[in-house]
């Protein structure tokens, strides 16, 4: 793995809706301070970042396009210049122009980050292994939460998160963690 000017960053859905109890549960509590760590890299070095927010119709939803928590986290939040792409679906790619602003900002390579593993960032990261994107996973700066099944087990989130990193790995995207990203840049 080689990092450059040509590896975009994707923060998916850092937002303060994450916070509410409804994602109460979530693995690898470090995520955040990875995805900070990201943005310091990628800021320094002033390479292409794209922060995705997700913008929910429903109302009861804590991601609701109007709700308070719909804001970004401070930690986290775009500077000026940094690129928003604002979406209304799990995946970052459809009803947006994502596509189109990684080829217009020259990147060939993905680094992708943010929550739920098993949701946005899987949609996300599929549609990008789809579209010809080399693209990779940091699974240390992403997070799950528990899920019900339809037998009514519960998956642990740790369980969520691995079972979902290991059915990308090879497919659509390289999983990798922070300690990879030091070593490539």
């Amino acid at each position: 793995m080689e990092l450059d000017n040509e590896t975009g960053l994707l923060i998916i859905d850092m937002q303060k809706a994450i916070d509410e109890p409804i994602w109460d549960g979530k693995n690898n509590p470090a995520y955040e301070t990875r995805i900070l760590d990201l943005l310091t890299l990628w800021r320094a070095r002033q390479w292409p970042i794209f922060h995705i927010k997700h913008n929910e119709a429903n109302p009861a939803s804590t991601f609701h396009t109007y709700a308070p928590t719909n804001a970004f986290k401070p930690e986290t939040a775009p500077l000026p210049g940094e690129i928003i792409i604002e979406k209304e679906v799990n995946c970052a790619f459809i009803g947006t122009g994502l596509g189109s602003m990684l080829r217009m900002e020259g990147c060939k390579k993905l680094l992708v980050c943010g929550v739920v593993t098993h949701n946005s960032v899987d949609a996300t990261v599929r549609h990008a292994g789809c579209l010809g994107f080399e693209t990779y996973l940091v699974a240390d700066a992403c997070t799950a939460v528990p899920v019900v099944d339809r037998t009514g087990k519960e998956w642990a989130a740790e369980d969520v998160h691995q079972l979902y990193l290991s059915v990308l790995d090879g497919e659509y995207c390289t999983v990798v963690n922070m300690q990879d990203v030091f070593t490539a840049i």
